[in-house]
């Protein structure tokens, strides 16, 4: 029997929800069988992975965030609203 890590994006209600869930089968078709069963909503999208070491915390919701456009991939240097104030005040 192994473990899987089963993630779910789905519409609740209008927004975005996120789901993580572990299923325990003897191989993927199985797994994917019960995932489908315990779905949170009709429309969902899934994905089914063998649980492993090297999987961390917030991977579905950096994942979903991802999709949706919610997550800025650049994020600016604090120390460049710094030098652009400096610059500010050498034209004073």
């Amino acid at each position: 029997m192994k473990v899987w890590i089963v993630e779910y994006i789905y519409d609740d209600n209008g927004s975005v929800g996120i789901k993580t869930s572990k299923v325990r089968a003897p191989d993927y078709e199985t797994a994917r069988q019960f995932a489908v069963g315990d779905a949170p909503a009709v429309d969902f999208v899934m994905s089914l992975r063998p649980e492993s070491e090297e999987q961390f915390l917030g991977t579905p919701t950096i994942r979903a965030r991802e999709m949706t456009g919610k997550i800025v991939h650049e994020v600016p240097d604090p120390d460049d609203d710094l030098e652009d104030d400096e610059d500010d005040e050498d034209d004073v």
